[in-house]
């Protein structure tokens, strides 16, 4: 039983700073760098299929170099922790789109608040609102 008590403690800690290392939704900011592509899923009607009626819902996505996780928030249902997060969905009015076109297939550094996806419109785990470009990497 003793020995078992130092092997709880590490894993306790580890747990802590796995936990640390995640990042935080809103109100908290990220910087997140990646690749920025556009992308197209289906939405209205069914979500099912673009190429059998649906409407395309085409959006701006940062592929990301390496995983992240966000911890979440207990008090709120929308903002519940996730893992191997490769994909942010960006949340963009005309001029972000406008903005960041010319970026398409870049890596970016993008600065901004992340929520989880919560309707059929979130094509992402996880989204970023808010948003600015902190760095054109490599440009």
């Amino acid at each position: 039983m003793r020995n078992l008590v130092p092997i709880f403690i590490l894993a306790l800690l580890l747990s802590n700073q796995a936990r640390a290392l995640c990042l935080a939704y809103d109100p908290a900011f990220q910087e997140l760098s990646g690749k920025l592509v556009k992308q197209s899923f289906p939405g209205l009607p069914n979500y099912e299929s673009i190429k059998n009626g649906d409407a395309a819902e085409t959006g701006f996505y940062l592929l990301l170099a390496k995983p992240i996780c966000t911890t979440g928030d207990p008090k709120d249902g929308t903002a519940y922790p996730q893992k191997n997060i490769m994909s942010i969905q960006l949340v963009l009015d005309q001029k972000g789109y406008s903005l960041l076109r010319k970026y398409l297939g870049k890596s970016v550094t993008i600065r901004g608040t992340l929520f989880a996806a919560h309707t059929g419109h979130h094509h992402a785990k996880v989204l970023m609102e808010r948003t600015s470009l902190v760095n054109r990497n490599g440009l």
